[in-house]
């Protein structure tokens, strides 16, 4: 018994850092709340989202709630809480973005590379849900390893990735079943004003994948006085390159420039995938272009790994607004781009062993999406704590959550996670165990768990 005593001293100074730490940060989201029971059950939401490790309510509210209260009156709480019209989803979103402009103001950045992407969240067995939705799903791929039809719901985020923290200027969880959808396109829209509108005094560049690659989405990015990066996924469009020997715009098609192209320089890069670092020698090279009628210029980089493995994969062409004359420019620009790998490790995070978001268990879609803002909360409290809190803080989370102590362990967020979720839940154990004492041996078992 000593020895237990001893050791759940430690556990409760980090449960009271952490709890600590976790209403400081969540202080734009809790403002938002008109009284102090709503508050709380925002603040015990995000603590069981991270705890649990689940969207389910019950499991959410339970693990970070107080044990004399049932887990169903626990569970109502946070129903309630999703279901409350005192705030609107429209004001929940925008305390994301208030964290945005926190975020980017404690990073004193003074240029924005913003990732914008679309995501599908799969719910295959859902047939009755508000909204639910076919969706085009490609990882992970069906059995013949291709792309897939599935049921779930779409999603679009903004995300600033060239900071040491995400932070989210536009979230959506949408349906193409609604009556006020009109588009992706609309949502990819709403990303670049609503992301201009937080940040009107900083130079920003969207960075998006091929569905970017859209005389649209380039007329909206100019619109709003900001740059963009796309990979190319038209080689069949038809530009005017700019011929400089003989002064003149000529017609090609994207696709003969990438097969003509003239390297200007070649630099080395290292790429992280899986744990293992790997460095690969790339080369450059470059063209002015314009769309036809489009007076903008624009320019086209196209990227050759050298020693790719993939066929596929050694030949990158991109379309940017930003101007290249020199090799440093050009290198730039692709490592601008590379940027926009963070949005998926944010993604994985979210989808599978992090929060596991495509469990979740409501049936409006405004609850859907309020939920799902609470789920950005959990993973930007979880990648604030990484990088804002005292080192050895971290490391000893880091540790209860599994870390070995290797040399060639890793030091993401998932170690961290689950370190918080070890000593909130060890909590949550012990406060269950001071209110439900185990019966003394011998006395007959109670009928009822009160």
């Amino acid at each position: 018994m000593g020895s237990i005593t001893q050791t759940i001293h430690p556990v409760q100074a980090a449960a009271r850092f952490a709890t600590g730490e976790l209403e400081a940060f969540l202080q734009p989201l809790l403002t938002l709340w008109p009284d102090k029971r709503l508050r709380e059950s925002a603040k015990l939401l995000v603590q069981g989202l991270i705890t649990a490790r689940s969207p389910h309510l019950t499991k959410a509210m339970s693990a970070a709630g107080q044990q004399q209260a049932r887990a169903w009156t626990l569970a109502k709480r946070g129903y309630r809480l999703l279901h409350s019209p005192r705030v609107p989803t429209r004001l929940l979103t925008k305390s994301l973005y208030r964290l945005a402009q926190r975020v980017v103001g404690e990073e004193g950045a003074q240029r924005l590379v913003v990732a914008i992407d679309p995501v599908q969240f799969e719910k295959p067995y859902a047939r009755r849900l508000e909204g639910v939705s076919l969706i085009y799903k490609s990882r992970p791929p069906g059995a013949k390893g291709k792309a897939r039809i599935s049921w779930g719901y779409p999603a679009i985020t903004a995300t600033v990735v060239n900071l040491k923290r995400p932070a989210t200027t536009y979230v959506r969880w949408f349906s193409y079943q609604s009556t006020d959808f009109v588009s992706q396109n609309r949502q990819v829209y709403r990303s670049i004003r609503t992301t201009r509108a937080l940040f009107p005094q900083y130079d920003l560049c969207f960075v998006i994948d091929g569905i970017g690659d859209d005389r649209k989405f380039f007329r909206w990015v100019r619109q709003v006085k900001a740059d963009f990066i796309v990979p190319v996924a038209h080689r069949e469009r038809v530009v005017e390159v700019w011929n400089e020997r003989l002064q003149r715009w000529e017609t090609i098609t994207v696709g003969e420039l990438m097969e003509l192209v003239l390297w200007q320089g070649a630099f080395e890069a290292y790429f992280h995938r899986a744990g293992r670092t790997k460095k690969r020698t790339l080369r450059l090279g470059w063209f002015r272009l314009r769309l036809p009628k489009d007076p903008d210029a624009m320019w086209l980089l196209i990227v050759e790994t050298l020693d790719a493995t993939d066929e596929e994969g050694r030949l990158l062409g991109l379309l940017t607004s930003l101007s290249i004359e020199t090799i440093s420019a050009a290198q730039r620009v692709y490592e601008e781009w590379r940027l926009r790998g963070r949005i998926e490790h944010g993604y994985r995070f979210d989808q599978e062993a992090g929060l596991d978001v495509e469990q979740l268990l409501v049936r409006s879609l405004e609850a859907m999406h309020r939920l799902f803002v609470f789920v950005l909360w959990a993973m930007h409290f979880v990648f604030h704590a990484l990088s804002r809190w005292p080192r050895p803080i971290v490391l000893w989370f880091q540790r209860v959550g599994g870390k070995l102590g290797r040399t060639h362990d890793r030091s993401g967020p998932y170690c961290l996670l689950w370190g918080l979720a070890k000593v909130w839940y060890t909590i949550t154990v012990y406060a269950s165990m001071a209110a439900h004492p185990f019966p003394s041996p011998g006395l007959p078992p109670p009928h009822t768990f009160g």
